[in-house]
């Protein structure tokens, strides 16, 4: 698959699998503190790859991003969302899927090394925000 095929998926199944992709790189580096108890490993990761922080991890690699990118991240930011996530402002929420679509076109297109440039920035930006 390539970038411009990601186009003909829509923005919140890019998204939905964003979203995995984040929450399992997110918790798979929390595990490499292998002195972190269970409790805790579940509330940092759930404060990271929530819609708050994840649109302000947006906000931040907004300025790394190519042109091809920044249009993908921006369909995904502006596509009509019937939900909200709680807690979130519906600004907040739509950043948040930016993020996840970009991510989950990434990996559906299989550019590893774009993918793992940005979910290193995204979880050390995340982190700042425990």
């Amino acid at each position: 698959m390539k970038f411009d095929d990601v186009n003909l998926i829509k923005c919140t199944a890019l998204a939905y699998v964003g979203d995995s992709v984040f929450s399992l790189y997110v918790r798979s580096e929390l595990c490499r503190d292998l002195t972190l108890p269970n409790k805790q490993l579940i509330t940092r990761s759930a404060r990271i790859v929530s819609a708050v922080v994840q649109a302000a991890i947006f906000d931040t690699i907004c300025g790394l991003l190519d042109e091809e990118e920044l249009a993908l991240a921006n369909r995904c930011k502006n596509a009509h969302l019937n939900n909200r996530a709680k807690g979130a402002t519906m600004l907040e929420y739509k950043k948040a899927t930016a993020l996840e679509g970009l991510l989950g076109a990434l990996y559906l297109i299989d550019d590893r090394d774009r993918l793992s440039e940005l979910l290193k920035i995204c979880f050390e930006t995340g982190a700042q925000y425990e």
